[in-house]
């Protein structure tokens, strides 16, 4: 059997050519930390993506990651892509959609979906020609679809049993920023111990989190963005492979700590409160949010803020510093139940008035 080495254009172009796929030119994308991601054009001028998973992460060889992560994309891709997809079309967003499936070689680790464009909203955010609250109010109503529709879904393959019905290598994954979030705190002369019991306390609660399917890396780097002079943009989300079964507050929680992000270092267009509102109003009055939900998200928020912006830098060490500062705060709030603080937080207080009343339910 021919060995291809899918890392390089050349040795997909290889396994293109072997497999008798019509390609005049592959690219290789720089996006992406885990996997090798290509462009490849068609004869016809159309492209699609190819996404090879390696056992290793691609920017860190010591970093070893199970290459069946992509196995757990492709089950939810075929099912968000079938006509029985456990996710409803809604006339509302319409424009937001996962990246539809088109193959996938499960002996090469190799995946092909539809090319949804050739920016993210992380890059895409400063661009004037957006309507950056429309699509908050957007990502934020889908997500809640997504959370509320497919409640139900297993990731299990067809010769699984129920109780693999998630996705174990999203779940261990999910919690590295709570088992190293005491690097962070110690680089910058805060008490380790913090994020210890934070991990101990909430880090511990994703092992078994079990309330519906979540993207699992729900940020605006895998929401892909085309045409936007046209109304309504579209909006393609990307990146399943961190899919799993967990709780809600996780997804918003990383969202909104990227938000917060591009809000504060590239020109504070309001993602962070129109998404935050929207998610909301899109779930309504139900029984899953409360402050218990409350409590999940806003520590995921801050564990988010203290730990990732020491390692993909935003700005200088100063301003890391107190991103690390403000994501210390906010757990110690949270942890002291001090509410009237943790609603005052950068994270609450432009919509503290919707976020308060979620106080008074468990």
């Amino acid at each position: 059997m021919t060995s291809y080495d899918l890392t390089d254009e050349k040795g997909l172009q290889q396994y293109l050519e072997a497999n008798q796929f019509p390609a005049t030119s592959v690219q290789l994308l720089s996006g992406g930390n885990a996997n090798y991601v290509f462009r490849v054009t068609k004869h016809d001028g159309s492209t699609s993506i190819f996404k090879h998973a390696e056992p290793v992460l691609k920017f860190n060889k010591d970093f070893a990651l199970d290459p069946a992560r992509m196995d757990y994309e492709v089950r939810i891709l075929e099912a968000l892509s079938s006509r029985r997809s456990p996710l409803p079309t809604s006339p509302t967003t319409s424009n937001v959609r996962p990246a539809r499936f088109s193959s996938y070689d499960q002996s090469e680790k190799l995946l092909e979906i539809e090319d949804g464009g050739r920016r993210n909203l992380k890059d895409a955010y400063t661009d004037p020609k957006l309507d950056i609250l429309y699509i908050g109010e957007q990502l934020a109503t889908w997500l809640a679809t997504l959370h509320t529709a497919a409640r139900n879904f297993s990731l299990a393959s067809a010769h699984e049993g129920q109780d693999s019905r998630n996705n174990p290598i999203a779940v261990n994954v999910y919690r590295y920023s709570y088992n190293d979030l005491h690097t962070a705190l110690t680089q910058f002369g805060h008490d380790p111990q913090l994020a210890f019991l934070v991990n101990e306390k909430f880090g511990s609660l994703l092992a078994t989190d079990d309330e519906c399917i979540c993207h699992g890396d729900f940020w605006p780097g895998n929401i892909l963005v085309r045409d936007a002079e046209l109304q309504p943009v579209e909006l393609t989300i990307v990146d399943w492979e961190m899919v799993r079964r967990g709780t809600s507050a996780t997804d918003v929680g990383q969202f909104a700590a990227e938000a917060f992000l591009l809000d504060r270092f590239r020109g504070g267009r309001g993602l962070l409160r129109v998404f935050l509102n929207a998610y909301i109003a899109a779930r309504g009055h139900t029984e899953v949010l409360g402050k218990a939900w409350l409590m999940r998200m806003v520590v995921h928020w801050a564990v988010h803020i203290a730990f990732w912006p020491t390692r993909i830098a935003w700005s200088g060490q100063e301003e890391t510093r107190s991103l690390v500062d403000v994501g210390v705060i906010t757990l110690q709030n949270v942890l002291e139940e001090d509410w009237e603080k943790v609603l005052e937080s950068p994270l609450l207080r432009d919509v503290k008035e919707t976020y308060s009343t979620l106080l008074s339910r468990p």
